[in-house]
């Protein structure tokens, strides 16, 4: 039995082993790399969705998970999960992600660990965002999202539905469309340069060949291709 597979029996997965096939392979490149940097840590997870990931980091042995997710209806499906001692860390809060994060930065909270998994290309204010994550002082900050392949330090916009509860959230009232955008690499470069970190990208070729069914946007040719990337400040020499 893998990781999520207790989520089978949910509403929202069942029925569905791509998805369930899909999280299982991620976890082992977006999570089980940094579990000693996870370990007794303070983490934040951007964008929680239904808290899945933060269960996930939760397994690692944090000090706490403190999950922000928009969508209160996702915030709810929570409470379905195990009683276990990895429930017993998560604290989910339904907020807009910026909004959120101008409170704690207000307050003074840190964070050993930010994960951002499946968010950051669904937003245009990249910079701001990385800026906001930067100042609540985290030794790891965890990026896997799209990432046009670009050599150039851009962003291509686009439009996406805000009634998909996979997408962003809308910005005003009845809204239809919103933009988003997807940096490329050349950019996360640039941008997390600027505010002192190292990069790493997570090589997801490690991945044999025969099991990256549900997973494939990680290998696209082009455009652009789904990616994981570790921001840590850089050491003074």
């Amino acid at each position: 039995m893998e990781f999520f597979d207790f989520l089978r029996s949910k509403p929202a997965y069942k029925d569905r082993k791509f998805t369930l096939s899909r999280l299982n392979t991620r976890r082992e490149f977006i999570v089980e790399p940094f579990r000693q940097e996870l370990k007794g840590a303070r983490v934040l997870d951007l964008a929680a969705h239904d808290g899945r990931w933060s269960y996930a980091l939760a397994d690692t042995d944090p000090q706490f998970v403190h999950g922000i997710e928009g969508r209160q209806a996702l915030v709810d499906q929570f409470d379905s999960y195990p009683d276990d001692h990895r429930k017993e860390l998560v604290r989910l809060e339904q907020g807009e992600v910026f909004e959120v994060l101008e409170r704690m930065i207000a307050k003074s909270r840190n964070f050993d660990v930010i994960a951002c998994f499946g968010f950051f290309y669904h937003i245009t204010d990249h910079y701001r965002l990385l800026t906001m994550m930067h100042r609540l002082k985290p030794k790891l900050i965890i990026i896997d999202g799209e990432f046009m392949l670009a050599k150039a330090p851009i962003v291509t916009f686009g439009r996406e539905r805000p009634d998909n509860e996979l997408n962003t959230l809308e910005r005003v009232p009845d809204q239809e469309m919103v933009m988003v955008g997807t940096p490329s690499r050349r950019w996360m470069w640039s941008a997390a340069e600027t505010l002192g970190y190292d990069l790493e990208w997570i090589d997801w070729k490690k991945l044999p060949v025969d099991q990256r069914h549900g997973v494939r946007d990680y290998y696209r040719q082009g455009p652009k291709r789904r990616g994981t990337v570790a921001l840590r400040p850089k050491q003074t020499p």
